[in-house]
C-alpha cells in the first residue's frame, strides 16, 4: 500500500494510492493518526483504495494534487552521515559505528515543491537516499528486530549545503596555539603542512527549510522485499546522476535503525534517512559529490519499488 498528504481544500489530507494517476482519501485526520491506528486502521484504508478503484468513490486527481511531506509533523527526523562504500573507501580512519545528524520538521517539504536555496548557502548538492518511517515506540531495540517497529519507507532529497559548511560554518584551530589535542586528529587525513583542524557544524547546511523533500508516498513495510536491495537512482534535469543500491551501504539498515534506537527514543511517524546514494554515472563520474544543485532547474530522486520524488531549484541569485 502507499499512502501520502496532499493539502486538500485547506486541509492536510491522508490519501491512498489507487494508480499513478488517481488516489483517495482516508479516514485518519493526518498520517501519524493513521500509523497509531495499527492494522484497524490499515484495513480501513485497503478497502477504501479498492472501493476507488472500483469506481465506487470519489477519486483525487494525483497530476494537479498540493503534496505534503508524508508525514508533515515528524518529531525527528535523523539523517545517518556518509553511509556508503564509496565514501569510507577514502576515509583514513573507518567508521566504528552510524553518524547522525537532525533536521526538524520545518525543513519538510512535499513532491513538486521548490528547494530554495540562499546565496549564503553556496554550492548545494542532492542527497538521493530512503527514508524508514517508525510506528511505535522503540528504544534499545537490537539489529533482529528493528523492522518490527517500521511502518514502512519513502525517500528523500538530502539537500547539503557545501558552500555554508565548509565555510561560515566551520571553525579553525591552529596546532601552534596549543588548541588540538591527538584525539582530535586520529581520524583526520593529515598533510605536512596542514596545520588547521575544521569543526563542521550542520544545522544551516543540512536542516534549513525545504532541505528534506520528502515523499510523496509512504510504501508499507509488508511491500519491500528486501530492504538493503533497494535501487537508488538521482537526477538533474533529468539527467541520471547517481546510481546506486543499499546493498552499497557502510552500515545495513537494520543496523543504522537499531542505533538510533541507543541513542533516541524513536516515535510513531519519526523518519530516518539510512543513507545517500554516491555512485556515479559515465556522466556525471563524481556522482553527487559533483552536483551544485544551483546549475539545474530539477532534482529527482527514483526508488524502485518506493516511486519518485521531484522538486524544481530556485536558486536566490536568479530571483
Amino acid at each position: 500500500m502507499k499512502l501520502g498528504t496532499i493539502q486538500m481544500n485547506a486541509q492536510e489530507t491522508v490519501i491512498g494510492r489507487v494508480d499513478d494517476e488517481n488516489a483517495v482519501a482516508l479516514a485518519p485526520s493526518s498520517m501519524e493518526d493513521l500509523i497509531l491506528g495499527g492494522e484497524a486502521a490499515l484495513e480501513d484504508a485497503e478497502k477504501r483504495i479498492a472501493r476507488g478503484a472500483a469506481g465506487e468513490t470519489e477519486l483525487i486527481d494525483l497530476t494537479v494534487a498540493d503534496w505534503l511531506a508524508p508525514n508533515p509533523k515528524a518529531s525527528k527526523i535523523i539523517g545517518c552521515a556518509v553511509n556508503n562504500n564509496n565514501l569510507n573507501q577514502t576515509a583514513h580512519r573507518p567508521m566504528v559505528s552510524p553518524m547522525f545528524f537532525m533536521k526538524g520538521r520545518s525543513a519538510l517539504t512535499g513532491h513538486g515543491k521548490p528547494i530554495q536555496i540562499l546565496e549564503r548557502h553556496g554550492r548545494t548538492i542532492p542527497e538521493p537516499e530512503p527514508v524508514a518511517v517508525f510506528k511505535s515506540v522503540a528504544k534499545d531495540v537490537g539489529e533482529d528486530d528493528i523492522l518490527d517497529h517500521v511502518f514502512g519507507f519513502t525517500m528523500t532529497n538530502d539537500c547539503t549545503a557545501s558552500g555554508i559548511k565548509f565555510g561560515e560554518d566551520s571553525i579553525a584551530l591552529k596546532q601552534d596555539k596549543g588548541l588540538i589535542f591527538p584525539h582530535h586528529m586520529e581520524w583526520r587525513h593529515r598533510f605536512e603542512d596542514d596545520n588547521y583542524l575544521y569543526f563542521i557544524y550542520h544545522a544551516r547546511s543540512k536542516a534549513a527549510d525545504t532541505f528534506a523533500a520528502m515523499g510523496p508516498w509512504i510504501t508499507t513495510i509488508g511491500e519491500i522485499k528486501d530492504v538493503n536491495q533497494l535501487h537508488i537512482k538521482g537526477y538533474v534535469d533529468g539527467e541520471l546522476y547517481a546510481d546506486d543500491y543499499t546493498s552499497n551501504y557502510f552500515f545495513t539498515v537494520e543496523r543504522v535503525l537499531s542505533e538510533t534506537t541507543t541513542w533516541f527514543t524513536m516515535e510513531p511517524g519519526d523518519c530516518v534517512h539510512t543513507g545517500t546514494a554516491v555512485k556515479g554515472t559515465d556522466a556525471f563520474p563524481q556522482g553527487n559529490l559533483g552536483i551544485d544543485l544551483r546549475e539545474y532547474s530539477t532534482t529527482d530522486v527514483e526508488i524502485d519499488g518506493l516511486g519518485y520524488l521531484s522538486n524544481p531549484i530556485v536558486d536566490a541569485r536568479k530571483t
